[in-house]
C-alpha cells in the first residue's frame, strides 16, 4: 500500500509540474507510410533513394527516432480507434475496425475517453485535420450529408477540418466544424463516378464512388489540409494547442497535386506513389515552418508517425527499386514487421536530444498517456489501458512503466501476434469460425501458434528461422500463447514495470 501511494503521489507531482508549463503538441499521422518511404532510413540501409524527404529527415536530425515503434494494427481504421483512446482495438466492439461514416466508432458506447477530451480538460485548444476514418462521423440516420452530428468535434476537438473517410470512400467532401465545406461556389452534393475519385473502374473499386462535393478533386485534398493547418497555427499561437493532423497521403487513389508550397510534386518521382510521399513531406515542412513563424516551435512537441506499414502496390515504384518496408517482411495489412513497424519521430527543442535514437519498444497510441501527462491530467487506467507515457524516454529519464507485451493484428485477421522482449509469436485462426471478426470467444478458441521469431537475431522474419516447431522452444511458445489468451480473456492492461 505504501509503495502504491508513493508511486501515485510521484505521478501526480509529475503531471502537476508539466501542467504548469504546457508545450504545444502536434501529432502528424501519415496514411500508409513505411520505414522505406523515409529517405533517411533508405540511405542508412545503403539503398538507392528514389524519393527525398528532407523535412522528415530534418525531424530525425533535430529529435529522437524510434527503431522499435509500431502501429496498434496493420490497417488504418483499428489504428485510428487506438490513437484516440490509448487502447488496442480488440477492446472495441469491432476489433478489426469501423469502416462506414455512420457506423458506431465504439468510443462512447464502450465508455472510452479520447486524447482530445483529456487535452481539453487540461486547458489545451484542440484541433483535428484530415482523415477521421473510424466511424461516428454521423450519430443518427438517415445521414444529412450537408451537416455532421458526430466526428472530431463530438469527441473533444474544438476545431475540425475533416475528411470522414479520407480520399478513398464516401462522402468525398470536407467538413469544417461539422458543416459541409463547399469546394466551389457552385458545389452541390451529388453522386460522382470513379473517374472523378481517381479510382480505377475495376470490380474491386466499384464502391469507390458515390456521394461527394461536385467539385471533388483528390489532388487538392492535401493542399487544403496543409493550408488549413498552417492557418490554425497562425491564429491560435497565444495559448497551448494540441493538433492531431491525419494526412490523406499516401493512401490510394494516388492523385498528386502539380505543386505544393512552391515545390513541384506531380511527375517528379518514378511513380504516383512516390509523388504522394513527396507531397506528405512538403505538408510536414509547411507545419514546421508555420510553428516557427508563429514563434512557438521551441515550445512544441512535434511527433510524426504512420497508421500502419507502407504500400507495396505501385508497379512503377517497385520496378525502380523502391522498398516501402526497407527490407522488412510484409507491408500494410500484414502481421509481419513490415505491416506494423512504423516511423516514429519526436522533436522538442531544448528537451529532446537532437539526433538521438531509442530502441524502446513502443506503440504509437502511447501518445495518449503522453498528452495526458503534459496536460496535467491523471491517467485513468480503466479507460486508457495500453498507452505508455513516453516523456521519460524523450527526456532520457528512468522509465518506470513500459509495455510488458506488444500486441499486433493483421488487416482483417485471422493473424495475430504478441511480443515479449525480442520474441514474437504469431498465431492464426485455423479452424473455420463464422463471423470471427465479431466473435472474439470463438476466434480465440480457434487460434494456433504458427511462427516464433527472435527479432534480435531475425528481424526480417526469415521463414527458415521460424522456431515454432523446434522442441527446444516449446515452453516459450506455450507461455507466450497462454499469456496472449490471458490478456484477451481477462481484459487486463498490457503495461508493466
Amino acid at each position: 500500500m505504501m509503495k502504491t501511494a508513493v508511486a501515485v503521489t510521484a505521478l501526480m507531482m509529475a503531471t502537476a509540474a508539466w501542467a504548469a508549463g504546457k508545450p504545444n503538441v502536434v501529432l502528424v499521422m501519415a496514411d500508409d507510410i513505411g520505414l522505406g518511404d523515409i529517405s533517411f532510413n533508405v540511405r542508412e540501409r545503403g539503398s538507392n533513394v528514389l524519393v527525398e524527404t528532407p523535412n522528415i529527415d530534418r525531424l530525425i536530425a533535430e529529435g529522437m527516432r524510434f527503431t522499435d515503434a509500431h502501429s496498434p494494427a496493420s490497417l488504418c481504421a483499428p489504428t485510428r480507434f487506438s490513437m484516440l483512446t490509448g487502447n488496442y482495438s480488440y477492446r472495441n466492439h469491432s476489433a478489426f475496425g469501423v469502416w462506414k461514416p455512420e457506423a458506431d466508432s465504439g468510443i462512447d458506447t464502450g465508455g472510452w475517453t479520447t486524447s482530445a477530451r483529456i487535452a481539453k480538460a487540461g486547458g489545451y485548444q484542440t484541433a483535428f485535420f484530415g482523415k477521421w476514418g473510424l466511424g461516428s462521423s454521423w450519430l443518427t440516420t438517415p445521414v444529412n450529408w450537408e451537416k455532421q452530428d458526430g466526428g472530431a468535434l463530438h469527441f473533444g476537438f474544438d476545431y475540425a477540418c475533416e475528411l470522414p473517410e479520407g480520399v478513398q470512400n464516401i462522402p468525398f467532401a470536407f467538413y469544417e466544424n461539422q458543416v459541409w465545406m463547399k469546394l466551389g461556389e457552385d458545389s452541390v452534393i451529388k453522386e460522382i463516378d470513379a473517374d472523378q475519385t481517381h479510382y480505377s473502374t475495376s470490380k474491386k473499386h466499384l464502391d469507390r464512388r458515390g456521394i461527394a462535393d461536385s467539385n471533388w478533386d483528390p489532388a487538392q485534398a492535401g493542399p487544403i489540409l496543409a493550408k488549413k493547418g498552417v492557418d490554425y497555427i497562425a491564429k491560435h499561437a497565444a495559448k497551448p494547442f494540441f493538433i492531431y493532423y491525419c494526412s490523406q497521403a499516401v493512401h490510394i487513389p494516388h492523385a498528386p497535386p502539380v505543386e505544393l508550397d512552391g515545390v513541384k510534386i506531380k511527375g517528379t518521382t518514378p511513380g504516383k506513389h512516390g509523388d504522394m510521399i513527396k507531397e506528405l513531406d512538403v505538408q510536414v515542412g509547411m507545419l514546421v515552418r508555420a510553428l516557427k513563424e508563429a514563434g512557438v516551435y521551441d515550445n512544441t512537441l512535434f511527433i510524426f508517425t504512420s497508421d500502419n506499414g507502407g504500400l507495396s502496390w505501385d508497379k512503377d515504384m517497385k520496378a525502380a527499386g523502391h522498398d516501402t518496408s526497407n527490407g522488412l517482411n510484409g507491408s500494410k495489412g500484414s502481421i509481419m514487421e513490415g505491416g506494423h513497424r512504423v516511423p516514429f519521430i519526436a522533436v522538442w527543442p531544448g528537451k529532446i536530444k537532437p539526433g538521438s535514437v531509442s530502441d524502446e519498444p513502443i506503440i504509437s497510441h502511447d501518445t495518449v498517456a503522453t498528452i495526458a501527462t503534459l496536460a496535467g491530467q491523471p491517467i485513468d487506467r480503466s479507460l486508457v489501458m495500453d498507452s505508455m507515457n513516453l516523456l521519460p524516454v524523450f527526456l532520457g529519464q528512468e522509465v518506470k512503466e513500459r509495455h510488458a507485451n506488444l500486441m499486433h493484428q493483421a488487416a482483417g485477421g485471422p493473424s495475430l501476434a504478441i511480443r515479449d522482449a525480442e520474441w514474437k509469436l504469431i498465431m492464426k485462426v485455423k479452424a473455420p469460425v463464422k463471423d470471427f471478426k465479431f466473435n472474439a470467444e470463438a476466434m480465440l478458441a480457434a487460434l494456433e501458434p504458427v511462427a516464433l521469431y527472435n527479432l534480435k537475431d531475425n528481424l526480417f522474419e526469415e521463414s527458415l528461422e521460424n522456431l515454432v516447431l523446434n522442441p527446444e522452444y516449446k515452453p516459450r511458445v506455450d507461455a507466450m500463447f497462454s499469456r496472449y489468451l490471458q490478456l484477451r480473456k481477462t481484459h487486463a492492461t498490457t503495461l508493466g514495470e
